[in-house]
């Protein structure tokens, strides 16, 4: 038999979907049955799977010790040592990054191993577990750069997450973008999702698949050509930024996919993530290729 003592990570999430974490090499209907058959019980008991864990409850795992460890193994962090973290703060609940362009956030289908959550789990491995691992609270685009806020708890992962839906992270992004811009703009419309394009297309009048966006930009420093910007998001939707300026005629500088024209000096768009704001917390991290770009270009 198998003992295992719920901790604070653990507090508050249901049953099923923490034996599922737990036993991710297993199958949902092999955990179900571990649980109909109270061949998984807590603290001496049958449970049922929508039941929510309590600290000090304990789980009890009639399995093979060697058929456990294999559905409960973790993979070995991989990378690590292919890359540096560019840390702005680190306290016990957070991990705050400058993230650079060109690097995901999270894995996907083409590329699983050299993604900055996979560095951070390398970096943070004594925080990982068999249920939970250091995660981000927001993501960036490969080609945007900034600051990255991953949780290395779960209790500070729900803390997050809830200020994340009560709208009380205040996330300020600098870009450069065609055009002098001289007066803030308010951006206020609907994006529509082409998934086959991988791309957003800004509507000002509501459609039956448009989500409702807003964003607040203003410019910093204004030439004949181009315009340092800052945006601020009220909603969070993928490539708002982007589409959004491009639907105002300033699309971003080598955001060719929302209007932007090239630069010989530039091979992606210019988008930062320069400045976060969590309750009493601000982060602020500097763009290189922002700042080059603006001495020489905006004058």
């Amino acid at each position: 038999m198998i003992a295992i003592e719920i901790t604070t990570n653990e507090t508050g999430q249901r049953l099923d979907r923490y034996l599922l974490k737990l036993m991710h090499r297993d199958t949902r209907s092999h955990i179900y049955k571990y649980l109909r058959r109270k061949i998984i019980t807590v603290n001496g008991k049958k449970a049922r799977e929508n039941y929510f864990l309590e600290e000090g409850d304990r789980l009890q795992i009639y399995l093979p010790p060697d058929f456990f460890e294999a559905m409960t193994a973790m993979e070995k962090p991989s990378g690590v040592k292919d890359y540096t973290l560019d840390i702005v703060y680190e306290d016990e609940d957070l991990l705050v990054l400058n993230k650079p362009q060109g690097l995901l956030t999270h894995p996907d289908h083409r590329e699983y191993k050299k993604t900055l959550s996979s560095f951070v789990n390398g970096y943070l491995r004594e925080y990982a577990h068999r249920t939970f691992k250091p995660a981000p609270i927001q993501r960036l685009d490969k080609n945007t750069s900034g600051i990255v806020i991953f949780a290395k708890n779960y209790e500070s992962l729900k803390n997050m997450n809830r200020l994340m839906r009560e709208r009380k992270i205040k996330k300020l992004y600098l870009g450069v973008v065609h055009g002098a811009l001289e007066n803030p703009v308010e951006i206020k419309g609907y994006l529509e999702k082409d998934s086959g394009k991988n791309r957003s297309v800004f509507r000002e009048k509501e459609t039956p698949e448009g989500k409702w966006v807003h964003s607040s930009v203003r410019p910093l420093k204004t030439g004949r050509a181009y315009t340092l910007v800052e945006i601020e998001l009220h909603t969070g939707r993928s490539h708002q930024i982007r589409a959004s300026l491009g639907a105002i005629g300033h699309p971003l500088v080598g955001d060719g996919k929302y209007g932007g024209r090239p630069h010989p000096e530039i091979t992606h768009y210019l988008l930062h993530a320069y400045h976060t704001e969590v309750e009493t917390m601000v982060f602020e991290a500097e763009s290189e290729a922002i700042n080059a770009f603006c001495e020489k270009e905006i004058r």
